[in-house]
């Protein structure tokens, strides 16, 4: 036998090797990615959902204005941590690009604020209520165009 063949043969069963190979991995990086976006998608819907659910609570607290200051107080402190925003926004940031982390840290950081403006006592028609949940607002658009940039990417 001619060693040209010999050599031949051992040069294809390479390339084929190193072909499948080459596509085994980019299959599995891939699938990888597209598990990793599935998973972000899910976590970052799960914090929206909290700080909307929240949101509505302490919006509910502000427009309440036959309860006392305290209970009003006290329906607003609960909105947070009824919905366990704090715990979603860890989750999110372990999972997320620093943009996403900071723009969720500055969503949650506005819900606080608005939350802490109808503790102080002022009601959902009061100019302080409505620059907080104004600025609220602002924060979830920056985060939510954060998230769908980051999703987007491959």
């Amino acid at each position: 036998m001619e060693w040209t063949a010999l050599v031949a043969t051992v040069v294809g069963a390479v390339i084929g090797v190193g072909s499948t190979l080459a596509a085994d991995r980019m299959r599995w990086r891939r699938d990888t990615g597209e598990r990793d976006r599935e998973t972000m998608r899910t976590v970052s819907a799960q914090f929206l959902e909290a700080l909307t659910e929240a949101r509505d609570a302490i919006s509910d607290a502000s427009r309440s204005a036959h309860l006392s200051p305290d209970e009003r107080a006290g329906l607003a402190r609960a909105g947070t941590l009824d919905h366990g925003v704090h715990a979603k926004q860890y989750q999110l940031e372990l999972l997320a690009t620093p943009e996403v982390a900071q723009s969720a840290r500055d969503a949650a950081y506005q819900l606080l604020l608005y939350r802490d403006t109808v503790i102080a006592g002022h009601l959902r028609d009061d100019p302080e209520c409505a620059e907080m949940r104004r600025d609220f607002r602002e924060a979830r658009q920056k985060l939510m165009a954060a998230m769908r940039a980051s999703l987007s990417r491959p």
